[in-house]
């Protein structure tokens, strides 16, 4: 099954393909304002592995956390090629994605940022999430996870903001750079391992700026 991923939830926007394994990944820089900029990389990129829109049988898309107007111009893009096409889509959690990268079994914080100096996280152990996405101030993160002084690894665009800090930390391991930034590989990957063709879809980007309030209040 040949699977679309897109990512829009981060300024790194990408799209890829997956079947049984890597196809191919286009990336660009920069947050999207409308639908018709994510198009033209998608019709590159089918190009670039020489198929057509019609060989696509599944789509995959990041639903969040992450920027309000990516994750919106994602879903719908994603929604009007479904649509278009007559195929499935799939929603994948973003923090999920970030997590499966790393082959570890101690605890794992995932940091995505947020606007200001806000952190979305989520808190893993071994690979089964034991929180609900937060959003948290940098510096009452870094207070925590120096406090607890556990053995920690630490992945996500945001922890690659913070990584001269987070490298003071004796208990904390960081994920390689390579793996700190949006994957759409690790979306239709993901996307097509949790596809049942009897699933129902009712996707809505993960907001959760409410949290904002109760976090920094």
């Amino acid at each position: 099954m040949i699977t679309l991923g897109l990512d829009t939830s981060e300024a790194l926007v990408g799209v890829a393909l997956w079947e049984e394994a890597f196809l191919g990944e286009s990336i660009m820089e920069g947050h999207l304002h409308h639908a018709e900029e994510l198009l033209p990389l998608i019709d590159g990129l089918l190009d670039k592995c020489i198929l057509s829109k019609d060989q696509v049988q599944l789509v995959s898309v990041n639903r969040g956390p992450g920027s309000f107007t990516g994750l919106r111009i994602g879903l719908a893009t994603a929604m009007g090629i479904c649509q278009s096409l007559g195929i499935p889509l799939v929603g994948v959690d973003g923090m999920v994605a970030y997590r499966a990268r790393l082959d570890v079994k101690e605890h794992v914080c995932v940091l995505v940022p947020d606007r200001r100096d806000l952190l979305y996280v989520r808190w893993f152990a071994g690979i089964r999430a034991i929180s609900e996405v937060e959003v948290v101030p940098t510096a009452r993160l870094l207070a925590r996870i120096s406090r607890e002084q556990k053995e920690l690894s630490v992945v996500g665009s945001g922890a690659e903001l913070l990584r001269e800090r987070l490298e003071r930390v004796a208990s904390v391991k960081l994920a390689p750079e390579a793996m700190n930034h949006p994957s759409p590989v690790w979306i239709a990957r993901l996307g097509k391992a949790s596809y049942s063709c009897d699933q129902l879809y009712d996707l809505e980007p993960t907001y959760v700026e409410p949290a904002i309030f109760k976090t920094i209040s």
